[in-house]
């Protein structure tokens, strides 16, 4: 069974191509035009994402270099104690909705300092595989398809990302 799902995962990305490019020619598309269309857009929607990216990026820095990170960290110890989640994991979730990169430098220094198979370790790897980055998310797709009002996804992403950050929390107590 493994040797089979190997081969179909080698083979995966070559088929989905090929049934692409056997489609086009069965349509009469030219293929290779279409290709570099869709290059081009692709090209101006990584130019119209960029702002957004750059100033996530930069607020991102400027919390932690301001000390705001720690400051953060102090003020919501007694919270996360409450809940018994470890003050480890504090700084990852917080910026965990805010940068998908920045938790992954996170997530690699917790395990580094508590090791990957502990208790936070195994919690700092569900919560950055399975919590979303709320803030880089509504940034990025608000702001490239220009809808002002975001209604309720602020709040849902939220509730969401709550949720998620107490399960993995959880989840790993009961593994």
């Amino acid at each position: 069974m493994s040797q089979l799902l190997s081969t179909i995962s080698y083979l995966f990305i070559p088929g989905i191509l090929s049934i692409v490019i056997i489609y086009g020619l069965y349509k009469r598309v030219s293929i290779y035009d279409c290709f570099i269309e869709g290059a081009k857009d692709g090209l101006k929607s990584a130019v119209e994402i960029m702002p957004f990216i750059i100033a996530i990026f930069i607020g991102i820095e400027a919390l932690v270099s301001s000390g705001a990170m720690d400051f953060f960290q102090s003020v919501f110890a007694p919270v996360f104690s409450f809940l018994h989640i470890p003050k480890e994991l504090i700084s990852l979730i917080l910026l965990r909705p805010v940068s998908g990169s920045g938790s992954l430098v996170l997530m690699e220094r917790v395990m580094a300092d508590n090791g990957v198979d502990t208790y936070i370790g195994q919690c700092s790897g569900i919560m950055v595989g399975t919590c979303e980055t709320i803030f880089y998310v509504l940034a990025l797709y608000f702001g490239v398809t220009a809808v002002k009002k975001m209604r309720h996804s602020f709040v849902a992403g939220m509730v969401g990302y709550i949720v998620s950050v107490l399960a993995s929390v959880y989840i790993c107590k009961l593994i």
